[in-house]
């Protein structure tokens, strides 16, 4: 990858960073006032700011493999591990299709029952099915829970927390060889 390039990547990562920690506050504000609202706003701007992050750092889509490999330098001078949980886009991918997981549910949901939007544990409702639970924020574990997929938000504001110092530190060195 050539410098120039690499430096750009690095100050888009330490851009995602700061916006996944922006959608962490939030949601740890919306939590400490009572504002379900802000807690959802507060996960999907987490969510979108952790997959901007994972597509610059192993690219995204259906050529994310060929990709990856081409970003591999990015991910060693920023020290990022494949096994990294940025990796995963999942969850992001769940709150960004809706629309096509209502669609799903709608014709596989043997009783069509309908649980979104809950703050606590998803077994403290009884009588769903997994494909019946959509958004689910779990504050004792810090998981967010979509059908039976879990995204530890913890783990996420804990890799960028780490990540962002190194993006910035990289991204202000010369953008050309010396």
């Amino acid at each position: 990858m050539e410098l120039m390039l690499m430096r750009m990547f690095q100050r888009q990562v330490a851009d995602q960073c700061k916006v996944t920690l922006h959608g962490v506050s939030l949601l740890n504000h919306g939590l400490q006032n009572d504002n379900d609202d802000t807690v959802w706003i507060g996960v999907q701007v987490l969510l979108t700011g952790a997959a901007n992050t994972s597509k610059a750092l192993w690219g995204g889509g259906r050529e994310r493999d060929k990709i990856s490999a081409e970003r591999e330098p990015l991910r060693r001078s920023l020290q990022v591990e494949d096994s990294s949980p940025l990796s995963d886009v999942r969850m992001r991918n769940n709150f960004e299709h809706y629309d096509e997981r209502l669609d799903k549910w709608w014709q596989e949901s043997p009783q069509r029952l309908y649980l979104d939007r809950l703050l606590g544990p998803p077994d403290s409702v009884s009588g769903f099915n997994d494909i019946d639970r959509f958004r689910v924020y779990d504050p004792t574990t810090h998981d967010i829970v979509f059908w039976s997929e879990r995204f530890n938000v913890q783990a996420i504001a804990t890799a960028v927390s780490e990540l962002l110092p190194r993006a910035e530190a990289e991204m202000n060195k010369p953008h050309w060889e010396t």
